[in-house]
């Protein structure tokens, strides 16, 4: 999996290729940008939020449970010296409690908030 930022489309605006799929980040006036997509925090907000979904969702319709879907927010709430993530997680469906508590752990089990939770290293390499 590869995802590249290689095209400078204004001034702190970039064109983000992943696989065949081009999306664009920028940052807000405050930062210098123009606010015209997604800041990198977003993405990494979207990433959580929609994996959370999609985990979820296979997860139910796997089992027979009966969700219709998951409202789930993401913010990061702190960042700096301490890292926080709030997620919020409502279930949509009839859905009994225990189905529920199922789904959560489930929640709990999401590739990207296993990447998060776990710590990341990151390696740089500058390429000539």
């Amino acid at each position: 999996m590869s995802v590249e930022a290689s095209k400078k489309l204004d001034t702190l605006a970039f064109e983000i290729l992943s696989h065949e799929f081009k999306v664009r980040s920028d940052v807000t006036e405050d930062k210098g940008g123009k606010n015209s997509a997604p800041s990198p925090h977003d993405y990494l907000e979207i990433a959580l939020a929609s994996c959370t979904a999609i985990t979820v969702q296979m997860y139910a319709n796997r089992k027979g449970i009966p969700l219709e879907y998951s409202d789930v927010k993401v913010n990061i709430t702190s960042e700096g010296a301490s890292n926080e993530i709030l997620r919020e997680i409502r279930f949509v469906g009839n859905l009994t409690e225990d189905q529920k508590k199922h789904l959560l752990m489930i929640a709990e089990k999401c590739p990207v908030h296993k990447l998060l939770s776990a710590g990341i290293k990151i390696k740089t390499e500058v390429l000539n």
